[in-house]
């Protein structure tokens, strides 16, 4: 994930991190409250169904949440992207063309052309080092993937609902275990989706400020490298 930070809980709500990774940005990932299951769920017809509702809402929050934080940082990186490969692309056009230039009217404009030459490889990396455009892509990768499991989940929810039949929603009868396992696995399978690909992000994001890290240190750009 791009830019840095650390996951936050709303205000006033208990702070339960489902992922366990941290999360970096303008504004952190913030953790879904995780509700309360009372003692009666077991027993009580009324409170197993809105236990089982609570608990899937909290997990589709939570997936929403994490889709809306990769779609706006996606942002964020797509116009730092954007910018910093067209100012690579023009200084870098700059830098050829104006020693041309300077040269078809008698002048020698080749020191200026090295300089615009240089800026054009200074936004290059600038972009690699810090990861700009690669952590836009990884952002679009991880938020379809969330909606994708998301959206399956939801259907393979009403699927198994409508093929429950009428019963299903009466009152005064508790769910069968078959039908609590099945809804507590699709529960499961969300939470845990999201948790997985926040922390592969995570960890892809890591490994590459690390593996960019160690390559400036090579290259001594960095106080403290071996020379």
């Amino acid at each position: 994930m791009a830019g840095q930070s650390g996951p936050t809980a709303t205000a006033g709500a208990p702070a339960a991190d489902s992922r366990g990774a941290p999360r970096r940005g303008r504004r952190d990932l913030e953790a879904q409250p995780f509700p309360d299951v009372p003692a009666a769920a077991a027993a009580d017809p009324a409170a197993q169904r809105e236990t089982l509702a609570r608990l899937r809402a909290w997990a589709e929050q939570d997936a929403e949440a994490a889709i809306d934080w990769y779609l706006r940082d996606k942002r964020t990186k797509r116009a730092a992207s954007r910018l910093l490969q067209g100012l690579a692309i023009a200084f870098a056009v700059a830098g050829t063309a104006v020693p041309l230039g300077t040269a078809a009217y008698g002048g020698s404009g080749q020191g200026w052309g090295y300089v615009l030459l240089a800026v054009a490889a200074g936004c290059k990396g600038f972009d690699h080092f810090f990861g700009v455009s690669a952590s836009w892509m990884r952002d679009i990768g991880v938020a379809h993937a969330l909606r994708t499991e998301l959206n399956a989940v939801r259907l393979e929810w009403a699927t198994d609902v409508l093929r429950a039949g009428p019963g299903l929603d009466t009152p005064g009868r508790l769910l069968e275990p078959a039908e609590v396992e099945r809804q507590l696995a699709l529960i499961n399978r969300l939470a845990g989706a999201v948790r997985s690909h926040v922390d592969g992000e995570t960890a892809e994001w890591q490994a590459a400020f690390s593996s960019s890290t160690s390559e400036l240190h090579g290259q001594g750009a960095l106080p403290g490298s071996d020379r």
